[in-house]
Formats: C-alpha cells, sequence, structure tokens
C-alpha cells in the first residue's frame, strides 16, 4: 500500500528536477500533458539568500511544483526561506543530495553531502524548522559505492523530511549503468515516510508496472520526459496531445519567460529531443546553427512538423 504524500492526493507522478531543462516552460507543458507534480531546476540557496534577480527568475514557479534548493551554508538556507515563505506559487521545497556535476561537488554541494550526513542532516533540520511547507530530499544511492544509502535515507527521515526521493545510482555513475530499483525498494523498506524511484523509467508501461507493484509510493522520470512529455498523458490513460501543438506551445511559455537570444538557443536543444534522434535530428543541428530568431524558430517548427 502507497504511503500518502503531505502535498497532495494526485496520481504519484513527478516531473523529476534536470539543470537546464525543467524551466518553467517545461514543468507547464509536462502539467498539460498529465504530469501530477514537477520540481524546478535546482536553485542556489546563497543566491537567493543575496536576492539575485536570475536566481529568482529560475524560481519562478506554479501550481503543482516544488522549488529544489541546494548549498551548504546554514544561514543563507534561513535567509532564502524568509522570502521563499512568503510565495504561494509552489507547494513544497525539495533538497538537492543528488548533483553529480563536478562544479557542485568541488563546492561540497549536491551529491558532496552524501559523504557528510551530519551536515546533510543538519540541512534538513534547518530547512523544515523555517519552511512554512513541507520539505523533501533527493538524493543518491552513496557517492562512490552503494554502500550507506541506509543510513544516507535513515538520515533524511530523522531529520525531519517529509518525504524522499531516490535516484538509484551513484554520484561515481553520473548517469551511465542501470538504475538499482532493488535499492530504492530496501530504502522504502528502511523509513516509515514516502519513498519516489527515479531512475530509467523510459516509457508508460515501465511507470505503469512499478506504479502497480506499489513497492515504492511514487515515481519521478526525468530524462524519459524530455522530448516527449506525453508520457505523462499515457501513463495517467489521457489522450496524448498533438505533438505539433505541444510544440508550438512550448516554444511559446519560453519566449514569454525569456529573453528572445536565450529562448531561441534553449529551445534548440528541445526541438532535437522532439525529433526523437531520427534522420532528422542529425541534419537539424547543423540547420538550427542559422537560427538566431523567434520567427525563424517558428518557421523551422511548422516545416518540420
Amino acid at each position: 500500500m502507497r504511503r500518502t504524500l503531505k502535498i497532495g492526493d494526485k496520481l504519484p507522478v513527478f516531473l523529476a528536477p534536470m539543470a537546464g531543462y525543467t524551466d518553467y516552460a517545461f514543468r507547464k507543458i509536462c502539467f498539460e500533458c498529465g504530469v501530477s507534480y514537477a520540481v524546478s531546476e535546482m536553485v542556489s540557496s546563497v543566491a537567493l539568500s543575496y536576492g539575485d534577480k536570475k536566481t529568482r527568475s529560475i524560481s519562478k514557479s506554479s501550481g503543482d511544483s516544488g522549488i529544489q534548493l541546494f548549498g551548504h551554508n546554514l544561514e543563507c538556507y534561513k535567509k532564502a526561506l524568509e522570502e521563499l515563505n512568503q510565495r504561494n506559487d509552489f507547494l513544497w521545497y525539495d533538497l538537492n543530495f543528488g548533483c553529480p556535476a563536478p562544479k557542485i561537488v568541488k563546492n561540497h554541494d549536491g551529491s558532496y553531502l552524501l559523504t557528510d550526513l551530519k551536515m546533510l542532516g543538519e540541512i534538513v533540520k534547518t530547512v523544515k524548522k523555517y519552511s512554512n511547507k513541507p520539505v523533501s530530499a533527493k538524493m543518491r544511492l552513496g557517492f562512490n559505492e552503494k554502500e550507506h544509502y541506509l543510513d544516507i535515507a535513515r538520515t533524511i527521515e530523522e531529520a525531519g523530511a517529509d518525504f524522499i526521493t531516490v535516484h538509484g545510482r551513484t554520484r561515481k555513475m553520473f548517469y551511465s549503468g542501470e538504475a538499482d530499483w532493488e535499492a530504492i525498494y530496501k530504502i522504502r523498506d528502511a523509513v516509515t515516510i514516502p519513498v519516489i524511484g527515479n531512475g530509467d523509467i523510459k516509457d508508460a508501461k515501465t511507470a505503469k508496472r512499478i506504479l502497480n507493484e506499489e513497492l515504492v509510493d511514487g515515481i519521478a522520470i526525468g530524462r524519459g520526459a524530455i522530448g516527449n512529455p506525453f508520457i505523462f498523458s499515457e501513463i495517467a490513460s489521457l489522450p496524448v496531445p498533438d505533438k505539433k501543438e505541444i510544440i508550438i506551445r512550448h516554444f511559446k511559455y519560453m519566449c514569454e519567460t525569456k529573453d528572445e537570444c536565450v529562448a531561441v538557443n534553449q529551445f534548440k536543444k528541445h526541438l532535437i529531443k522532439y525529433l526523437n534522434n531520427s534522420p532528422e535530428a542529425k541534419k537539424l543541428r547543423t540547420e538550427l546553427q542559422t537560427i538566431q530568431s523567434i520567427e525563424a524558430m517558428k518557421q523551422k517548427i511548422d516545416i518540420l512538423f
């Protein structure tokens, strides 16, 4: 039997946070395709504490989303929460203990904190103490090896988190190899708070099987949704939206929230993914280099689809 999430009673299907992908526009598209919950790109608690305008724009949210924070300075978390707690455009805080990026790890953030459970626990306790919303944490199975993942999960639970999302890889693996779902199931058995499983869910059939087995309390899909937000329609047994209409709206939302140059250039990687690595995608990579305006991008979308 699945455990109840404090953020709502919808089908426990999440869009996992991905830097450079799960911005406001893509989350909005995934909601339109049927996802229940989504998590923002990771946001620096340090930058938020200093009122950085760019960081504030990254944290722009809506509806059933969580804002993912990273960092290890407790005072910065407190200060960031003073402002964030006044907002009502998101449901919960998610803490990043899983990012494997070298620049994040070098700064003792993200998955580095899997090696410092004392600090990890203090971060969860601090955010839980000063938050007016539920708090979750995103973890991996360890830094180099899968040795202490039960201790990591128990530390997160004991520090007060309301639920955990587990990516079934270590930091050392980055995104290679296969996600270890047996380890995720062991974590679920070892704690009493809800556990969301993440890793290698690439199609609706796999997603539905995991949900039906109820060995975890929900699922999070990351890379499997890039270029394929329709996976959420299929999981929820909803009509699948027209692909061209979704692509047009996705680009429209990006243009509404970003400068023209940024919107056009950032949408290029999404457009290639929408082509699902077809022969056209290889040719498109070269053609997209010449596109620098909104109108040119709209024309290209119209031609392609």
